[in-house]
């Protein structure tokens, strides 16, 4: 009996090692795969608000996995192939384990509320590839195999599941079905190994005895393996394809691509890079939802597939922007099979009980000719789709030297605007509004401007990059604060207003009210004293949100203007629901007032003048056309015929030369 006793401990000690075996075995590539996920996680996604916590994060991480390094060396120049006592290293694994998932995890709960559905889609994306390989690599340990999947999933699902928007809802229930699932295959395969190792050092003694279990022990690796196997490739699938659309997403149509290339060099054939961005996506997302939005995302990734052999060389890229690679084809191919996409694409699609259409404009670039590697060809062929966009949509587009140019100049704003916000080299000027009767200072409008190395860049190149890149909000922010803390020193008494532009994107991103409250506070000036003027564009967009935003903005005392109206697309019973203080008639109308301009000016002033609203006429450069407005009773003018836009010091100094010029008429 005693000895029984004693060969069952021996067999339960050489399973425990070989158990740690198996799992120091996997040390390197876990700590791998781990930092590679960091580096995506953090720096993969545009997030300045919470870059610096991220970065931190990622350091604890860093210093985390140097820990394990360390033990894994120690196992293996100390341990491995030698007889040891496995208690001490199984805890030091176990802890490490442990507290790599829940610095992982609280990532996740750290920087949800961050979260654009992109980044969110994505996170889950690589924790539920997490949760399955932990599943198959820890499995030699009972506790750790299951425990790692839930801490892992649980929290992000949970704070998916009690979000209260559907789609992470939706995120949240699988979440915890997949953390269900994962605990209990991770059970399976705790059991399976856990037999496995038994098996094995039982037969090291019974060898030669014992063929037929060692054919078990044979099949059972095999088994083994092919579950390695399966679980591989369901994490090549989570981490390769568009778990909406099912197509590459970036990171393996990017690898695909560099294999065409290759290819195409070997043959010395030629390639072409499509770029799609499909028109009118934004207006059919936010006027029937994101549901909807996705139900057309979905037929339009079919619709590209259909007529395409590879099904790898087409991806989603992001949002509504897809990517087409087409082998041994030449330019006018390319730009055939352009167009018929696009008239493939904008046939309509049925959606439930919704007839819904949008457009699609393609960018191509070929290879070798504009580019020999993949992130030049997609650069290009976005390049291509972003100019064909600025001229005209739904069309096809490809790429030319010329276009270069276009790239390099793109480039240049970009890194100068990021530079001009990091070190404060915008600067805002001033435009007096006048009105029309008493020939007073209405209010003055704050313009931004800009020099670039020495040359002044204009507001319609440097606007549309700075959205373009993402800036605007942070420029938008800027200039808010500035024009009030400068209009705060101004000469003028309470009187006189201030009126400051507000982009769409600023609107839409939902913390327009906060960013205004902290320019007033930090400047003291009176919100009853600001305009905040939005351009007749902007309800192209969720129309409903506008309302309520503009709604929160007009409840802390601030005037809302409605500006360049006349060429958008608003309407009478939208601008009675915005209860706008203030209608901008634009620039285009004065200066063809002798030319049918002056019927829509007349129209508009009446319309405002039974809402309630202010008129202000842009663009006046002449004593004539100041006269016209004035006599059809427009309650005040702007434009150069007063005064060109200045910066603060020469404001001062015009007015006290206006009032005079006033006193005297």
């Amino acid at each position: 009996m005693q000895v029984i006793v004693e060969e069952s401990s021996k067999l339960a000690k050489r399973s425990k090692r070989d158990a740690l075996n198996l799992l120091y075995g996997n040390n390197s590539g876990s700590i791998t795969v781990t930092l590679s996920i960091c580096i995506a996680l953090v720096f993969g996604f545009s997030n300045n608000e919470q870059q610096h916590f991220k970065i931190v994060w990622f350091s604890f991480m860093c210093l985390l996995l140097l820990w394990r390094s360390i033990e894994g060396h120690h196992w293996k120049t100390k341990l491995k192939d030698r007889k040891y006592n496995a208690t001490k290293p199984l805890l030091r694994f176990s802890i490490s384990r442990y507290l790599t998932a829940l610095s992982l995890s609280s990532y996740s709960v750290l920087f949800f509320n961050s979260m654009d559905v992109i980044e969110l889609a994505t996170t889950i994306v690589i924790m539920s590839s997490m949760a399955g390989g932990a599943a198959t690599i820890l499995s030699a340990n009972k506790w750790l195999a299951q425990s790692y999947s839930v801490i892992l999933l649980t929290p992000l699902s949970l704070m998916c599941l009690f979000s209260g928007v559907d789609y992470k809802v939706i995120f949240g229930l699988l979440g915890l079905v997949f953390t269900v699932i994962m605990y209990l295959s991770a059970r399976r395969t705790f059991q399976f190994t856990h037999e496995s190792i038994l098996i094995k050092n039982k037969h090291s003694d019974l060898l030669k005895e014992m063929e037929e279990k060692n054919k078990q022990i044979v099949e059972a690796n095999v088994n083994l393996e092919e579950k390695v196997k399966q679980r591989t490739e369901e994490i090549f699938e989570l981490s390769h394809i568009d778990p909406l659309t099912k197509l590459c997403n970036r990171t393996a149509f990017s690898d695909n691509l560099k294999l065409l290339i290759n290819a195409c060099a070997l043959n010395d054939s030629t390639l072409a890079v499509l770029f799609v961005d499909l028109d009118g996506f934004k207006s059919i997302n936010d006027s029937h939802g994101h549901g909807i939005g996705d139900k057309v995302l979905i037929e339009t990734a079919k619709r590209l597939t259909s007529r395409t052999a590879i099904p790898k060389s087409v991806c989603r890229w992001g949002g509504d922007e897809f990517l087409i690679a087409l082998q041994n084809t030449d330019k006018n191919h390319a730009y055939n099979y352009g167009k018929a996409l696009i008239k493939r694409l904008s046939q309509p699609i049925q959606i439930d009980h919704y007839s819904l259409k949008v457009g699609a404009t393609v960018g191509i670039a070929m290879y070798p000719e504009h580019g020999v590697n993949d992130i030049q060809l997609i650069t290009l062929a976005d390049t291509a789709m972003y100019v064909q966009k600025q001229f005209a949509k739904s069309d096809v587009c490809l790429f030319t030297e010329a276009m270069r140019a276009t790239l390099s100049r793109d480039i240049l704003l970009k890194e100068g605007l990021t530079q001009a916000l990091e070190n404060d080299e915008f600067y805002v000027t001033f435009q007096p509004v006048i009105q029309s009767q008493s020939g007073e200072v209405s209010f003055c409008e704050a313009l931004l401007r800009w020099k670039l190395n020495g040359e002044h860049i204009s507001p319609e190149e440097f606007i549309p990059a700075a959205e373009q890149h993402g800036l605007i909000n942070s420029i938008g922010s800027w200039v808010l604060h500035k024009a009030c803390l400068q209009a705060a020193a101004w000469s003028f008494d309470n009187s006189v207003n201030l009126s400051v532009n507000v982009s769409v994107a600023q609107l839409m991103q939902g913390d327009l009210v906060s960013v205004v409250k902290s320019a007033l506070n930090k400047s003291n000036f009176p919100a009853q004293n600001l305009h905040l003027e939005i351009t007749e564009s902007i309800f192209a967009h969720d129309i409903e949100y506008v309302l309520n935003q503009m709604q929160a903005l007009q409840s802390l005392g601030i005037k809302v203007s409605l500006d360049d109206f006349g060429t958008g697309f608003s309407s009478l019973a939208l601008l009675q629901s915005l209860s706008a203080d203030v209608v901008k008639i634009d620039r285009s109308f004065v200066s063809t007032i002798d030319k049918g301009g002056k019927a829509i000016i007349q129209a508009t002033q009446y319309m405002a003048q039974e809402l309630g609203y202010s008129v202000v006429a842009e663009g006046v450069e002449s004593k004539a056309q100041a006269d016209t407005l004035s006599a059809m009773g427009i309650d005040s003018l702007q434009g150069f015929y007063f005064s060109k836009p200045m910066r603060l010091e020469e404001l001062k100094q015009w007015h006290e030369k206006y009032k005079k010029l006033v006193e005297i008429e």
